[in-house]
This record gives C-alpha cells, structure tokens and sequence, in this order.
C-alpha cells in the first residue's frame, strides 16, 4: 500500500512539474499566437501581380557581362509572426527560370550573385517612413558549409573587384509600382 501511494505521489509531481514546465515555454508562445491570429488581416493589395525588367552590366576579369530578365512579383496572401503580427506576404522570382542574378559560382559551396530588390519593394508595399537603396555596386554572396548551415551576406565593392575580380558597371531596374491598399490610412 505505502508503495502504490509513494507512486502515485511522485506522478502527481511528475505532472506538475511537466505542467509548470509547459506553462513557463510553451503558453506565452500559444497566447502569442492566438493574439495574432485575432487581429484583423492587411488589406489586400489592388494591384497583386506585375514584372520589373531589368538590366545589370558587369565586367569579371576584364570581360563585359549584360544580364537582362524580369523581376516576377505577387501577392501570396497573409502571414503572421510575433515580430509584426499579421501582415502581406509577396513572392519574386525571375522569368529565367534562374534562382539568382549569378554573378559567379567560386565553387560547389559559394556564390556571388547580386540581389535585386524584394516583391515588398517592387510592389509599393514599404512602411511609411522606409526606404529601399540597391545595394549597388555590392554584390551578396551566398555560402554553404561542411555541417549544412548557410550565410548570405554583403560583398563590397572594392573586396568583390580585388578578391573576385568582379565590377558592376550599371544596374537598370524598372521603378516600384505605386500601389493601394483600400482601408488603410495614407
């Protein structure tokens, strides 16, 4: 008998202490959620599809490069995180069919490309006060390691020339569209 209630006891403790536990990681991350998922969602967009061409010219060893091709943005509906609540998502991609602007495979595991600008930009759907610059004449690189983590960063101009031996000569980008967002204040 005093066995059967000593482990009925130590399960009840059990219990709480998985209850506490959950309690302290897992519920403010559920009201969190709930909260967000209450609020009411972004207007939609009236215009939720256009294409951007554009035209960057770059010069690697000493050889001219021109790469034209089409910014492809639309809208993707609504998402939600803790950090802005709910709010419009956009996907890009280009009409090549390519990832990337490519600039240069330096090996299987790094790329320089250059980045032309998000859907977000492109689409007339910045916060107000924001404001967007190219990043050129950088580039980015992007970099995947022996354990399977990724970076993505900047490359400066002046490291994209001496270490690369890349330039960007121009980049010739079709302005963002001025959208409308009905119901929101302007």
């Amino acid at each position: 008998m005093k066995k059967n209630t000593f482990s009925v006891v130590v399960i009840i403790m059990l219990i709480a202490i998985v209850v506490i536990i959950a309690s302290i990681t897992v519920l403010p991350w559920v009201m969190i959620g709930l909260g967000i998922s209450l609020l009411p969602n972004p207007p939609k967009p009236e215009i939720i599809y256009s294409e951007f061409p554009f035209r960057l010219v770059y010069e690697i060893n000493g050889e001219k490069k021109v790469i034209e091709d089409t910014l492809i943005c639309k809208y993707d509906g609504v998402g939600m995180d803790e950090g802005r609540g709910k709010y419009r998502e956009w996907k890009e991609h280009l009409a090549s069919g390519n990832q990337k602007i490519l600039l240069l495979k330096v090996d299987d595991k790094k790329e320089i490309y250059y980045y032309p600008g998000s859907a977000q930009y492109y689409m007339g759907d910045m916060n107000e006060g924001v404001t967007y610059t190219h990043s050129f004449p950088n580039a980015r690189y992007f970099e995947k390691y022996a354990d399977g983590s990724i970076r993505d960063g900047i490359i400066r101009a002046d490291e994209l020339f001496n270490k690369y031996h890349i330039k960007l000569l121009s980049w010739d980008y079709t302005q963002p569209i001025k959208n409308n967002f009905p119901g929101t204040k302007k």
